[in-house]
This record gives C-alpha cells, sequence and structure tokens, in this order.
C-alpha cells in the first residue's frame, strides 16, 4: 500500500512541477499582447454581419403588381447593396440594373436609409432618385441575405422577394 501512495504523491509532484514551470498566460501588471492581423480581421468579421457588398437579384410578385402596372409582374432586377454597419445603425447605396426588365420608373440607383440591424434581422430604407422609397427587410446567413421588399411612390406599389450575396 506504501508503494501504490508513493508514486501516487511522485506523480502528483511531478505534475505540480511541471505545472508550475509553465509560463502563466495571464499576469497582473503585464501589458496585452497585440492582436494579430488574422485575429483583428476575425474580431472584425465578428463585429459587422453586413458591412460589405451584397449583389444579386430582386423579383417582382404578381399578384399587386398586376392591379398597378401588370408589365411588372414578374420582374427581375439585378442589384447591388452596399452597406455599412455602425453600432446597430445600417447606411449605403443601393443600385439596380436591367435583369429582365427595366429598373422600376428607370431608378437607378438610391441611398440607404434607417437601416437598423436588430438581433438578426436587418432593416432598411431605400430612397430612391426619383423621390420613391422600398422597404427591405432580411436576415443574413453565411453571407447571404433574403428576404422581402416593398416599393412606394406616389399610390401605386411594388413588392417581392430579393436575394443577394456578399461579393466583399
Amino acid at each position: 500500500m506504501d508503494a501504490c501512495l508513493s508514486r501516487r504523491l511522485l506523480a502528483i509532484a511531478f505534475l505540480s512541477l511541471a505545472y508550475g514551470c509553465a509560463p502563466a498566460s495571464i499576469t497582473s501588471g503585464s501589458a496585452p499582447t497585440p492582436a494579430t492581423p488574422a485575429a483583428l480581421s476575425a474580431s472584425k468579421l465578428s463585429a459587422s454581419k453586413i458591412t460589405g457588398v451584397w449583389q444579386g437579384r430582386s423579383f417582382a410578385d404578381c399578384p399587386i403588381v398586376t392591379t398597378t402596372d401588370p408589365g411588372r409582374c414578374g420582374a427581375m432586377q439585378l442589384i447591388t447593396l452596399t452597406m455599412f454597419e455602425n453600432g446597430g445603425r445600417i447606411s449605403g447605396s443601393y443600385r439596380c440594373s436591367y435583369g429582365n426588365e427595366n429598373c422600376r420608373d428607370l431608378a437607378e440607383t438610391g441611398v440607404i436609409r434607417n437601416g437598423t440591424m436588430t438581433a438578426r434581422l436587418l432593416r432598411i430604407v431605400v430612397m430612391l432618385e426619383d423621390g420613391s422609397m422600398c422597404r427591405f427587410t432580411g436576415m443574413p446567413q453565411n453571407g447571404v441575405l433574403e428576404g422581402r421588399y416593398q416599393c412606394h411612390w406616389g399610390g401605386p406599389m411594388e413588392q417581392g422577394g430579393f436575394r443577394v450575396e456578399r461579393s466583399y
């Protein structure tokens, strides 16, 4: 029994010595170590899921569109959302280009205003060059943002879906 106890005590003493000689990961009173560029870029990615250029398509629904503008039924445009996140607020720009139809009222550019990112839900308002506005709502996940949009101008309304992917 004493031999078994001696071996255990010897193992504990050896581990204590090895652990005691290991460098401490946190020492009081020392200056913080500078972060590597990879660690900084990883923290920026986790801090902002939205900042970047997102490119894809928007698709107009048919039920409501057919009553206001039948030519827009199923209209598809290529869109680019350039967004910047700062403390949960989203700003940036919008660009539309021809898909299978011209951009609505030929409004090809806009400014993102009153954008918010709450939990996982993104909401932005795009003020277009013709004075109309579009509201986009979606959830970004793994570099893809899918959702719905509604555009208002004077009286008619267009709504549909969109899907964009982060390009950079």
